[in-house]
């Protein structure tokens, strides 16, 4: 293993092994390459008395929001798209304390269809919208326009307005993406959230996931995810006899177990909340559940991409609901036409074949008490996968009003991105005690093609006269995560950072 491999970064020649690097005076090939106690400067480990601190720069984000286009959705769709200005506000923010974050924007429906038969309002497994990126959504106003050549957004924030994006002319960023995500309520209603998820994580459009980006994926739903595989009769209206009444409690009780010991939810009411309530297992298609295992999303976002997962670091992956709490979950019996937004009455007994059907029904989990409208049932699937991720939070759909929820959203997946905070103290300046000396090895690391290249990025002049270029300085961003309050700061001139290219710093830090 040669020096080699970093050459540019720290000055190490060609020919040089590790083994003897590290010591002093001994040539170095930046951060960690000399022995505990030396630093890494102008390629020679040296006894300077500092040690050296990486730092986390990162900007990129691909974000992925799957909206349930149910006939129950709307209300909430509506309330998501208002406050989507509060969403990109947390971006804006950081682009005036001198970082500006480069987004991948995508929004996919619920929709993907309904087994091997379909069912009322839904099409055949692979149908609906096919688990696509939603370029316009199919409710969008007919003035709309498209991303220019995606189906997603591009784009990077700048000092001043729009950077670099895929906007279409004369159509904003927010009005860009409020168009994507007004998708309507004419979907299908056995919601196959985390299968839609998945079939454009696993096949995505080209350019839209980046190797070097942070994923975020944003649930927002009313119901629970019922994911079939594409061969299940499930939703076979003829098989109420094996499945019972044609509804989506047919996705409760073959999706869940509870109890003690553990079944599958009844076809009954369960006489209260069920303790334990979790998905049921159905590793292989042998069940006792019929929907797909969880384990097929919990490994999608848990594991390496070596080992099957969509990125090569699963801490890389954020996800977020905005969804209905996991209890209770109680199953009583009622009429599953009641209207959206009016409160289940109890029915006295079973009785599937009545004008007034009298079945089970998932009772809802939450209502606002204000607005009938905002309800959910257990989204119990669903939040075992979202909770199961390194970074992860859950908001309730039922809150009339999603500006906190947009807010947190965006706080989320910023707080994942590299601000360049320097989370030790930078020695002071003998010549000035209220400056510091800033120390730094900057690199523009780029993996492309198998091969890996550096480019080593110069200090700033004052003013900057070429770029890119660093600096240090103060950043509000960097108040609670570096002692003195500072973070290195990229200045490219208002151009984004180059494909592939991860930044690689590190600060002498006392």
């Amino acid at each position: 293993f040669l020096c080699s491999v970093a050459a540019g970064i720290g000055g190490c020649g060609p020919d040089v092994a590790l083994t003897s690097c590290g010591t002093v005076n001994q040539p170095c090939c930046g951060l960690g390459t000399c022995n505990s106690g030396l630093y890494c400067q102008g390629g020679v480990c040296v006894g300077t008395g500092k040690s050296p601190v990486e730092l986390r720069y990162r900007t990129k984000v691909d974000a992925l929001f799957l909206i349930d286009d149910s006939p129950s959705m709307e209300p909430m769709a509506g309330e998501l798209r208002k406050r989507f200005p509060q969403f990109f506000q947390v971006f804006k923010d950081l682009a005036a304390s001198g970082f500006y974050a480069d987004l991948h924007l995508g929004v996919v429906t619920s929709d993907l269809g309904a087994g091997a038969t379909g069912a009322p309002g839904c099409d055949r497994a692979g149908g609906g919208r096919m688990g696509k990126l939603q370029a316009v959504g199919k409710a969008a106003a007919p003035t709309c326009q498209r991303p220019v050549g995606a189906d997603y957004v591009q784009y990077t924030f700048a000092p001043t307005g729009d950077g670099p994006s895929n906007l279409p002319p004369g159509q904003g960023l927010v009005e860009t993406f409020t168009c994507m995500a007004s998708v309507g309520a004419g979907g299908c209603g056995f919601e196959h959230v985390l299968e839609s998820v998945y079939t454009v994580l696993r096949s995505p459009p080209a350019g839209f996931l980046r190797d070097d980006a942070l994923l975020a994926v944003v649930f927002v739903t009313n119901e629970d995810d019922c994911s079939a595989p594409p061969a299940s009769d499930l939703f076979d209206a003829a098989k109420v006899a094996q499945y019972g009444f044609l509804d989506s409690y047919r996705c409760s009780r073959f999706g869940l177990v509870g109890g003690s010991p553990a079944a599958l939810f009844p076809y009954a009411s369960s006489g209260g909340p069920i303790a334990g309530a979790t998905s049921a297992p159905n590793p292989g298609g042998a069940g006792p559940g019929r929907l797909w295992d969880l384990g097929r999303y919990l490994d999608l976002f848990g594991k390496t991409a070596a080992l099957g997962g969509v990125k090569a670091d699963p801490g890389d992956v954020t996800l977020v609901g905005i969804d209905a709490p996991s209890s209770p979950a109680q199953v009583i019996l009622s009429n599953p036409g009641t209207a959206a937004g009016t409160p289940y009455a109890v029915c006295p007994k079973l009785d599937e074949k009545g004008t007034t059907p009298c079945v089970p029904v998932l009772q809802h989990s939450c209502v606002n008490q204000g607005n009938g409208a905002f309800f959910g049932d257990p989204a119990i699937r669903l939040n075992q996968v979202i909770t199961s991720a390194a970074h992860s939070s859950v908001s309730s759909i039922c809150d009339g009003d999603y500006s906190s929820a947009m807010r947190d959203l965006g706080t989320q997946i910023a707080s994942q991105l590299g601000l360049g905070c320097i989370g030790s103290k930078l020695p002071p300046d003998p010549k000035d005690a209220a400056q510091v000396v800033a120390d730094c090895v900057v690199t523009d690391v780029t993996q492309a093609g198998g091969m890996t290249s550096a480019f080593t990025i110069p200090k700033c002049a004052v003013p900057p006269s070429s770029y890119p270029c660093w600096r240090v300085e103060k950043k509000a961003g960097c108040a609670t995560r570096s002692p003195q309050g500072l973070g290195l700061t990229i200045d490219r001139n208002g151009q984004p950072t180059p494909p592939n290219a991860n930044i690689k710093a590190s600060c002498a830090t006392l």
